[in-house]
């Protein structure tokens, strides 16, 4: 496996980002709403709102590996009482699921996120049927809190969501 890289989204990065969000499943597991299939103009917006960012309510990387964007990871900061918190999600090209790429994403970007803001608690919320994503939160150290019952309606479906969670300091 090539080593990868966290990088800020670029427009270069367009036609990458067309064919690794390519996949329905990609799209269904995510708490995000990508649509499938892909076009053109989300995905330009999706990257245009990444590379604009001002890093000040949230960090948003594509991972890149060998000058090619196959997945991104996103942490939005919290605001209110929530303020030293964030939120973490990611997705990988379903070629490069499977491979231990995600849970070493996930550590490299917690361990950015801790030595560069002012957050004490990152959370991840995986709906409850995505194996994948839980044994790959657990491998990064996320320990899991709880499950939140019927709380994502999408695709005229409820889905139950996984807590799981890492600190700072533990």
């Amino acid at each position: 496996m090539n080593d990868f890289t966290l990088e800020k989204w670029q427009a270069a990065y367009i036609d990458d980002f067309l064919k690794s969000t390519d996949d329905p499943h990609l799209s269904d597991n995510l708490c995000e709403t990508l649509p499938y299939p892909m076009d053109a103009a989300f995905a330009m917006e999706y990257i245009r709102e990444r590379m604009f960012n001002s890093e000040e309510r949230q960090s948003c990387r594509a991972v890149v590996v060998d000058g090619h964007a196959i997945g991104g990871v996103d942490v939005i900061f919290g605001s209110g009482v929530f303020g030293k918190g964030a939120e973490l999600s990611i997705w990988l090209a379903k070629q490069y699921r499977g491979q231990g790429i995600g849970s070493k994403v996930i550590k490299r970007m917690c361990e950015d996120i801790f030595a560069n803001y002012d957050i004490i608690r990152i959370e991840s919320h995986p709906y409850s049927n995505h194996i994948a994503a839980a044994m790959a939160l657990r491998s990064a150290g996320f320990k899991h809190e709880g499950t939140v019952h019927s709380a994502i309606f999408k695709n005229n479906t409820s889905y139950d969501y996984e807590i799981f969670a890492i600190l700072k300091n533990k």
